[in-house]
């Protein structure tokens, strides 16, 4: 299969009940008063729906390797791959490639354990001074016949003969996103006066929320070399004062050491540490209702 180079104006990122006098059979109801029984028509609850075959593609995943080469770029120019639904054709997925310069799109079918192309992609045609994976993202999309999933969030995309291609690893922040408290900060309590509260993003690539004495305002990058990894970027604040003025400048400052985000001991807490792993911030998550009461 090749890639055809067309130049796009945008790419479409597109039981038996206990009881006495009650007992349930077959989707009757029936109720003993001694003299009368009476029938109730019980409605089925519907069946769950069977997972689909394109389920676990779903979302956006960095490529993390090509072809045994580890890939080393990030930020905007990481090379990645998206998977959508395309509506009413079960078992087909739209797949838009990212080669670190130019978008690539086409249609791909799963068939068991094979990834079939289902035509040519379509690629942009931007000139790049710097995009060392290009080559290497369209004739590894063009070699792809299959894949496997290395756990949930590891993906290999592999040739006719077996081979890998690619690497790519779905980023696990999306735990993140919605409101937090911040409840420590290296170590320490914040004070209750201080009130950190922000909303994470990761989708929008944004946070804001209240540092503990000004209106924060800041973007976020997704480190796609690391599967947690997480910055903080161009953080912006109002500039009042006020007592809490030292909590809310130690947080500004982690905000800045932040290199990894995980989840704590349930979906409702999160950590985030350094680039050496050390616990910088933990967070509790919290309602919108939460959130505006300050």
């Amino acid at each position: 299969m090749k890639i055809v180079s067309l130049f796009l104006s945008a790419v479409t990122i597109t039981a038996l009940m206990t009881g006495c006098n009650t007992f349930k059979k077959s989707g009757i109801t029936a109720t003993n008063n001694k003299t009368t029984v009476t029938t109730t028509p019980v409605t089925p609850a519907p069946a769950p729906e069977a997972p689909s075959a394109t389920d676990s593609f779903m979302g956006q995943w960095s490529i993390v390797e090509i072809n045994g080469e580890a890939v080393s770029v990030n930020g905007e120019n990481h090379p990645k791959i998206t998977f959508e639904a395309v509506p009413d054709v079960p078992g087909t997925m739209l797949l838009i490639g990212y080669n670190g310069c130019n978008y690539l799109n086409g249609n791909v079918k799963v068939e068991g354990d094979k990834l079939i192309a289902q035509g040519e992609f379509i690629s942009t045609l931007r000139a790049c001074p710097d995009a060392p994976y290009e080559s290497a993202v369209n004739a590894a999309l063009n070699e792809m016949t299959g894949y496997r999933f290395e756990g949930a969030s590891m993906l290999v995309l592999t040739s006719a003969t077996g081979r890998d291609l690619m690497k790519l690893r779905k980023h696990n922040l999306s735990f993140l996103n919605g409101a937090w408290k911040v409840l420590t900060i290296k170590g320490q309590a914040v004070p209750a006066s201080a009130d950190v509260k922000v909303v994470i993003d990761t989708d929008e690539r944004k946070i804001h929320g209240n540092a503990g004495c000004n209106m924060l305002n800041g973007e976020i990058v997704v480190n796609l070399d690391k599967g947690s990894g997480i910055e903080f970027k161009n953080l912006a604040t109002t500039r009042m004062t006020c007592p809490d003025i030292a909590t809310e400048q130690a947080f500004l400052l982690a905000l800045e050491e932040v290199d990894t985000a995980v989840q704590g001991a349930d979906a409702n807490e999160a950590v985030m540490k350094d680039s050496d792993g050390k616990v910088i911030m933990t967070l509790k998550r919290i309602s919108s209702e939460e959130l505006a009461d300050d």
